[in-house]
């Protein structure tokens, strides 16, 4: 984001250019209006449909980068005026990502006096971390759902490989990331598959489980049970005052439930449970085929919503009701109605 809010040429290239890519995001509206936008998409409809673009190609991605690549080569140097200060711009860059390490964290260290750490309950943030020292060194496929706390775990996921991360993207497909390995899985059976998902979204999915045990297709999921839909929780923390309506959820044990369905359950509630679970499940995917849900018991702590543009203040206009108005957002951020 902070490259890119610099920038006076955007090029997108097999990119609808959708909402969750470009609105502001973590107190920043980094889109560079002022930029020069090309757009290279093939079906013709989403050429600036979300942003106005300068330039619109209508093709295919690869065609259009192999010819780009071509008339860049054959062009001297001398006439390609932003290699003049590409060093800098590297540099900017690298002190861009050293920042974002130092703050994420920061972020993923803080005690919360709000929120109970340890004794039974999972912080967000430090599972993700500890989720990521297993995934990181390995090839694995990874696809996360639509809720909070996969938002969050964008911030730690890290690719060296393309094709390997599976995101719900525009559409905020909940119940999307275990059918989503699942098909990546018969794709390529060679490659683990995990999924991330909190557990709202896993009530949606958890009878696909059923079908990896029935079709001998193993994958391993990971629920984030945090007792709430955690992004309307956020709406509702934000810009109602933390009056919840339909967000908290009470559930059983979804590791019981797998168990039940013939995959293997493990619940974790204590950090140094995390990794060493996740290795299990990949293990018990790669050399026995089996399938396993591993339940993270996580304190109800929030990160950033998705669409802060989509929400306002509420300013009621009847009396009876003005005093639900509100002047400003809540000054934490986070529900008031904590887990341990």
């Amino acid at each position: 984001m902070h490259t890119l809010k610099d920038a006076d040429l955007v090029i997108g290239v097999g990119t609808r250019m959708n909402p969750f890519g470009t609105l502001p995001q973590y107190g920043m509206d980094y889109w560079p209006e002022g930029a020069t936008l090309i757009q290279v998409e093939r079906d013709p409809k989403r050429l600036g449909l979300t942003k106005r673009a300068d330039i619109e190609v209508c093709g295919d991605a690869r065609l259009f980068l192999k010819e780009m690549l071509e008339r860049v080569q054959a062009t001297g140097k001398d006439q390609i005026s932003c290699l003049s200060n590409k060093s800098e711009r590297v540099s900017k860059v690298k002190e861009a990502i050293a920042a974002w390490e130092v703050e994420r964290n920061a972020m993923t260290d803080f005690k919360d006096p709000l929120h109970v750490h340890g004794d039974g309950v999972l912080k967000p943030r430090q599972a993700i971390r500890e989720l990521e020292k297993v995934l990181k060194p390995m090839e694995a496929m990874v696809a996360t759902d639509i809720g909070n706390s996969c938002s969050v775990a964008h911030g730690y996921l890290t690719f060296d490989k393309p094709r390997n991360f599976l995101g719900p993207m525009t559409f905020g497909n909940c119940g999307y990331s275990s059918p989503a390995v699942m098909g990546a899985k018969v794709a390529r059976p060679d490659l683990p598959a995990v999924a991330l998902c909190g557990e709202g979204a896993w009530g949606m999915q958890l009878m696909d489980t059923l079908t990896c045990v029935r079709e001998n297709i193993p994958i391993t999921v990971v629920v984030f049970n945090n007792g709430q839909w955690g992004a309307e929780k956020k709406n509702q923390v934000l810009w109602f005052g933390d009056r919840y309506v339909g967000t908290d959820l009470e559930s059983p044990s979804f590791a019981q439930i797998a168990q039940a369905m013939g995959a293997e359950g493990i619940q974790c509630t204590e950090l140094d449970q995390v990794g060493p679970a996740l290795q299990k499940g990949i293990k018990d995917q790669m050399e026995n085929g089996k399938t396993t849900i591993i339940e993270l018991i996580t304190t109800r702590e929030l990160g950033d919503p998705f669409r802060r543009d989509a929400m306002k203040l509420p300013k009621r206009m009847l009396s009876k009701y003005s005093h639900t108005s509100l002047e400003v957002e809540s000054a934490t951020g986070q529900p008031i109605n904590t887990r341990k």
